[in-house]
């Protein structure tokens, strides 16, 4: 599997720091899970109520939003988050840099490092490395 910093940002982001994210990004977000449901399920009933209610078809501002497709919308969201709260809430991998699954994660799942018993002043790596870096 290739590595993109800018995919596995996107992801972290969106999966452990939604407090970060206003009530409109949080709804646009609900609405994208919804509308990939409806296209996932065979019920033509379910696929109208989970568009309509859950994926909010029709809302002009989620539309509106969506336009472009969700993962550009996803993308805007994580650049908003990362510079307004900076990358030092991203955890990446001590060894290579990248972008790991959690938080708290202790184990990089791209290089296999594993730092669960390291020195205690590295018990959280969140450093301020611009992706920018990665290609150095």
């Amino acid at each position: 599997m290739l590595y993109d910093d800018e995919s596995e940002l996107t992801r972290y982001i969106w999966n452990n720091h939604e407090p970060h994210m206003t009530d409109f990004e949080r709804r646009v977000g609900r609405a994208i899970l919804a509308r990939q449901k409806a296209a996932a399920v065979e019920g033509e009933a379910m696929k109208r109520t989970l568009s309509k209610r859950w994926g909010l078809v029709g809302d002009p501002e989620v539309d509106s939003a969506l336009s472009a497709g969700p993962e550009p919308f996803r993308r805007s969201v994580g650049k908003r988050i990362l510079l307004e709260c900076g990358d030092a809430i991203v955890n990446r991998c001590p060894r290579c840099r990248r972008v790991i699954r959690t938080p708290r994660a202790r184990q990089c799942l791209w290089c296999g490092h594993d730092w669960h018993k390291a020195d205690p002043s590295m018990e959280t790596m969140t450093t301020s490395v611009s992706p920018e870096r990665l290609t150095e």
